[in-house]
């Protein structure tokens, strides 16, 4: 997906009053967590940068404002370039402890063996705490932008998504959390089929919609995330424009990184079940994260585990 399309889509998300109003309301529920003592900032940030964004699609779908509009938010409303305003300070915080503490605490309980490669390792905060927990942990991305405490692991800088530098089943795990969606599809089977060849396991969270009624664990996880039983019950496309809105926000505004490739190419657990096995991968256990407490961009988190084909 091109810049311009990735735009056009947003554009069109911002034309949909349920999409939005499910977002500022899960986005508000996230920071409330993070920040409970700054309520009141919270929700008038939140309110403003909607109202800000809605208010650049409000006659036709105009990427050139939304633009506009996106730049005008990181620089007056979340102050990108301040590392001490309040809310990049208590961002910072979550991304470089408090989420890597989390992840690491759910992953412990679904990682076999001791080599593990993080795909698509960013900041490589979570590689980090995963070397501090005893793993043998290798890292990948197309860029190098590792923080100073990650940069002692091994890392090997990808020339592209699908080319992974690392030798046939030299891993016991891969990692791919939250990466696949922001991969353009015609270069998902490569990437997807060179992870199935590095690792005997393979841990992948994906952001979906749709989900099938029959999923495991679906009734309990409703009951227990009032956004889940919201987002189930919006229509289908409403759901996808919602995790557009999501990723679009939680990257390009709050992380301020709008030049990231976004072709939101979410799936349904589905189609994720039936492109997994066709590239190298057989889905053995698929579990169902939701709109899990403790994060600050919630959404609709599956976790596919995988082995790979014989």
């Amino acid at each position: 997906m091109t810049r311009d399309q990735t735009h056009q889509t947003v554009c069109q998300a911002l034309q949909n009053k349920a999409a939005v109003g499910f977002v500022r309301t899960s986005i508000k529920a996230g920071y409330f967590e993070i920040l409970p003592t700054s309520t009141g900032q919270v929700s008038d940030m939140v309110d403003h940068a909607f109202d800000m964004l809605v208010g650049s699609q409000a006659d036709v779908r105009d990427p050139l404002k939304l633009i506009e509009v996106t730049y005008a938010l990181l620089e007056d409303t979340f102050h990108k370039e301040e590392d001490t305003f309040w809310f990049n300070q208590a961002y910072h915080q979550y991304k470089t402890c408090s989420k890597p503490e989390a992840d690491f605490q759910q992953l412990k309980n679904l990682i076999k063996g001791q080599r593990l490669l993080d795909y698509g390792c960013g900041s490589g905060y979570l590689a980090a705490r995963l070397a501090r927990g005893g793993y043998q942990v290798y890292t990948t991305d197309v860029l190098d932008y590792r923080y100073d405490q990650a940069k002692h692991l091994p890392f090997v800088q990808m020339a592209s998504s699908s080319d992974i530098p690392y030798p046939d089943d030299s891993m016991d795990t891969a990692l791919v959390q939250a990466v696949l969606h922001h991969i353009d599809p015609p270069d998902l089977p490569l990437v997807i089929q060179g992870i199935a060849r590095i690792a005997r396991q393979v841990l992948i969270k994906e952001d979906c919609y749709d989900l099938p009624i029959h999923l495991q664990g679906l009734e309990e996880k409703a009951a227990q995330q009032p956004l889940l039983q919201v987002f189930i019950r919006m229509p289908t496309e409403t759901q996808y424009l919602a995790l557009v809105l999501i990723d679009f926000f939680a990257n390009a505004i709050a992380q301020g990184i709008p030049e990231m490739n976004m072709p939101f190419a979410f799936k349904t657990v589905s189609e994720w079940h039936g492109i997994l096995p066709r590239n190298g991968l057989r889905v053995s256990r698929t579990l169902l994260a939701g709109f899990e407490p403790g994060r600050m961009h919630k959404s609709c988190h599956v976790w596919f585990i995988c082995e790979q084909l014989s």
